[in-house]
C-alpha cells in the first residue's frame, strides 16, 4: 500500500494542474475583484481572409473599503502563434470605495480563409494580463495583475450588470 501514496498525489497534482489550464474568467487581485462579462466571439471576412474579433468588459471593483487612483494601466495579449502585444496607457481612473468601472477590451486575429485553424471554435484564444497600478487613498501603492483565460466559444451572457458600470477608456 506505501506505494500507492506517490500515485495518489501526483494524480491530484494533475488533476489540479489541468483544472488550472480551463477559462478564469473572475478572481481577485491586491485591492479588487474582477469579472469578464459580455464576451463575444465574432467572424468578419474580408477580402484578404477573416477576421475573428473577441471582445469583452472587465469590470473592476474596489474590495477594500479605500478609495484607489490608478495612473497606469498595461494591458498584454497573448496570442497562440503569435508573439505578445503589450499596451501601456497613463491616466487617472479613479474607483471610490465598493465602486467599479468597466473595461472594454478586444482582441483581433487575422489569417487567411484556407487556415484550418482559425475556423469556428478553432479560432486561437487569447490570453490577457492586464496590471493596473496606482495609489489608494491612504497613499499605499497598489498593483493589481488580472490574469485572464477566456472561454474558446463564449456562451451567450445572461450576465447585463457590465451595463449598469462606468466605462473607463485607454485612449
Amino acid at each position: 500500500m506505501p506505494t500507492l501514496r506517490p500515485f495518489i498525489l501526483v494524480a491530484l497534482l494533475l488533476v489540479n494542474g489541468c483544472a488550472a489550464l480551463g477559462p478564469r474568467v473572475q478572481g481577485e487581485a491586491d485591492a479588487v475583484s474582477w469579472k469578464a462579462t459580455d464576451l463575444r466571439l465574432e467572424l468578419r471576412p474580408g477580402a484578404g481572409g477573416n477576421r475573428w474579433f473577441y471582445t469583452f468588459n472587465l469590470v473592476v471593483r474596489e474590495t477594500r473599503g479605500t478609495g484607489v487612483t490608478f495612473n497606469e494601466i498595461v494591458t498584454t495579449i497573448y496570442q497562440p502563434g503569435l508573439g505578445p502585444w503589450t499596451g501601456t496607457y497613463q491616466g487617472n481612473w479613479r474607483l471610490d470605495p465598493h465602486a467599479g468601472f468597466r473595461l472594454p477590451l478586444q482582441s483581433t486575429i487575422s489569417c487567411l480563409s484556407t487556415t484550418p485553424n482559425c475556423l469556428g471554435t478553432n479560432v486561437p484564444i487569447p490570453l490577457w494580463r492586464i496590471t493596473l497600478s496606482g495609489k489608494d487613498d491612504t497613499n499605499r501603492a497598489v498593483k493589481s495583475v488580472i490574469d485572464l483565460s477566456l472561454p474558446a466559444d463564449p456562451p451567450p451572457s445572461m450576465d447585463t450588470t457590465a451595463q449598469s458600470v462606468p466605462p473607463i477608456s485607454l485612449r
